[in-house]
């Protein structure tokens, strides 16, 4: 019961810092020719897909407290999946970018 409280609290704390940050208002990062860009329309459902797949082990302190290009995150995610991390191949590309886009260099 407690894990399903956690990931709410995490996607309650995503959402608040998109809105007070202003996050989803940001173009884009353009991601290097090995991850796909993806639209910030999609952001939402990967946001939850981040904290399903990333949350489990991290709170977003630590995403944010490691800011990343796209190449950067592509690296990272290959090394937890490695350690398993479940991510779908599917999955890999927009979560790289989303990474980009909220956890990235400003």
């Amino acid at each position: 019961m407690r894990a399903p409280l956690s990931l709410l609290g995490l996607a309650a704390a995503l959402a608040l810092m998109v809105v007070f940050t202003g996050s989803g208002e940001r173009a884009p990062i353009t991601a290097s020719a090995a991850v796909a860009a993806v639209p910030a329309e999609a952001d939402a459902p990967v946001g939850t897909l981040v904290l399903q797949r990333c949350g489990i082990c991290h709170g977003l302190d630590t995403l944010s407290h490691n800011p990343q290009d796209a190449a950067g995150w592509s690296r990272t995610v290959t090394a937890m999946q490695q350690l398993g991390a479940q991510v779908n191949p599917q999955e890999r590309d927009a979560l790289i970018a989303y990474l980009a886009r909220h956890f990235g260099p400003h």
